[in-house]
């Protein structure tokens, strides 16, 4: 049975461990990665782009993404660029992490 000061300790730790998790550079980013993709849906009428893209077909893709990012609001652009650099960061965060579990498993099989 553990004592009332190994109960505080613990969920003091516990706290602690959760507020780091929750405010890492990890979850920064993908909480930006959030926010910017609820600020393209509130800044661009989303459902309009699928369907003037659909429009032009997939040869069209490349200069009608090229052209719909170079003509919006700077808002939006400035958004797509936050977006676009979390979401590599991320990405890279990600790439990171599989690759290091991927290290650690293989050197446990042979030592």
């Amino acid at each position: 049975m553990q004592s009332r000061i190994e109960q505080q300790v613990m969920a003091s730790v516990g706290v602690i461990y959760a507020t780091r998790q929750l405010v890492s550079a990890t979850a920064l980013k993908l909480y930006i990665c959030i926010l910017s993709l609820y600020g393209i849906g509130r800044l661009v009428w989303v459902s309009h782009v699928f369907e003037n893209w659909a429009n032009v077909g997939l040869q069209g893709t490349l200069q009608f993404a090229t052209f719909a990012v170079l003509n919006t609001h700077l808002a939006v652009q400035m958004t797509l660029v936050v977006l676009m650099f979390a979401g590599v960061s991320l990405f890279l965060d990600f790439t990171r992490g599989v690759s290091a579990s991927n290290r650690s498993f293989a050197g446990g099989a042979t030592g």
